[in-house]
């Protein structure tokens, strides 16, 4: 896997971890240059792992269309779980403040779709986050006039990727009975990111 952000190795993760991580949290930001200026928005993406590509949409009115054809790379940033440790939950002196994160980020070439491959977008889409409820909502309770007016204000678009890099920052430099200390720490906190991080950390082996 092809390094494209600061990833010390023992916070680098593998090609299938950062897939994974993109699937786990699907909403990103894609972003590149265009005469100068950089544009970029903040999507849900549907990520095909048998194909490499991610899969999106953005309204028409969207400045990313102005230029997202002609864009010779386009840049994704996935941020997963993310949380502040406090150098006071160290057992340990001469401790600093840090932040703990996951985050993956992607390159690839972009093309637009026509409305036939939005559709297809946007229904399994829709299909992956509404899973997870009893009654999951489906693209066909939608009139026909309400799916035909929404296809003619979005436009859809494939991301085929070239690089990909993953990273977990989760104190695997820091030694078992600190990360310990440290995931109480986070326990402490009335707040679900740090709850989550510390999960996470439990889960992740140290280096020392």
């Amino acid at each position: 896997m092809v390094q494209i952000m600061y990833t010390p190795s023992h916070f680098e993760i593998s090609e299938s971890e950062s897939l994974n991580l993109i699937k786990k949290i699907s909403f990103g930001q894609i972003m590149f240059v265009h005469k100068g200026e950089i544009i970029q928005t903040f999507i849900p993406f549907e990520l095909n792992i048998e194909k490499m590509c991610l899969y999106g949409h953005v309204a028409k009115k969207n400045e990313l269309l102005q230029g997202l054809d002609e864009a010779t790379q386009v840049t994704i940033n996935f941020l997963g779980e993310h949380a502040y440790i406090s150098p006071s939950w160290y057992l340990t002196r001469d401790q600093v403040p840090t932040w703990n994160y996951q985050t993956v980020v992607v390159k690839g070439k972009a093309t637009t779709l026509n409305k036939e491959e939005t559709l297809k977008i946007i229904t399994r889409l829709s299909a992956i986050h509404e899973e997870q409820f009893e009654q999951p909502w489906t693209m066909d309770k939608l009139s026909e006039k309400k799916t035909n007016a929404m296809l003619k204000a979005i436009v859809g678009f494939k991301i085929d990727i070239t690089k990909i890099s993953g990273k977990s920052k989760m104190s695997q430099n820091k030694d078992q009975k600190n990360i310990d200390s440290l995931i109480a720490g986070l326990k402490s906190q009335d707040k679900d990111a740090s709850r989550k991080v510390a999960e996470i950390m439990s889960n992740t082996t140290t280096l020392l």
